[in-house]
């Protein structure tokens, strides 16, 4: 009987490492994640000033205090790019929703860091810096140029071969 239980005793402390272990590397995870959103808050106040961190266990965004976005912030080694844009449309709230992504083995610079955003929400904000208005098509060879430019088609085409005699 002593044996038995002596048995169950080293069982149940090996069972209490391995939970030790495994509680240990959650919460890495989790301070891992609250890191990456303090790295992208203080990133993004290059912009907005006033960018913070929401913090643990807060519902909503993860980043506060940035009037046109609503972002969501992971840093994990699983990829649900779907579950992630819908959570983060959920807390939008009538902003656009995006989601800056850091990837296993990245550092700290949240510049490097993978954000995004649905189709049709980033075409109009991309529009507006590229309108199409400035677009045209070049007389010479039929590529899309910006008004105003040279064509870089014609210009990389263009050999001195009339020019010899």
């Amino acid at each position: 009987m002593w044996q038995r239980l002596k048995t169950l005793i080293l069982q149940s402390m090996r069972l209490g490492r391995v939970r030790d272990v495994i509680q240990s590397m959650a919460n890495h995870r989790k301070h891992r994640g609250y890191r990456t959103q303090k790295v992208i808050a203080d990133y993004l106040k290059q912009w907005w000033k006033h960018a913070d961190t929401a913090g643990a266990g807060r519902q909503g965004e993860d980043i506060l205090n940035i009037p046109t976005l609503s972002i969501e912030v992971k840093a994990r080694s699983d990829f649900q790019p779907l579950a992630w844009i819908k959570q983060a449309s959920t807390n939008a709230n009538g902003k656009v929703p995006m989601v800056i992504m850091r990837c296993n083995g990245q550092g700290e610079d949240a510049g490097e860091y993978l954000a995004f955003v649905k189709v049709k929400d980033i075409m109009p904000i991309i529009h507006t810096a590229a309108p199409s208005n400035e677009i045209e098509r070049c007389p010479r060879c039929g590529s899309w140029n910006f008004t105003g430019r040279k064509c870089l088609t014609c210009q990389f085409t263009n050999t001195n071969a009339s020019n010899v005699k």
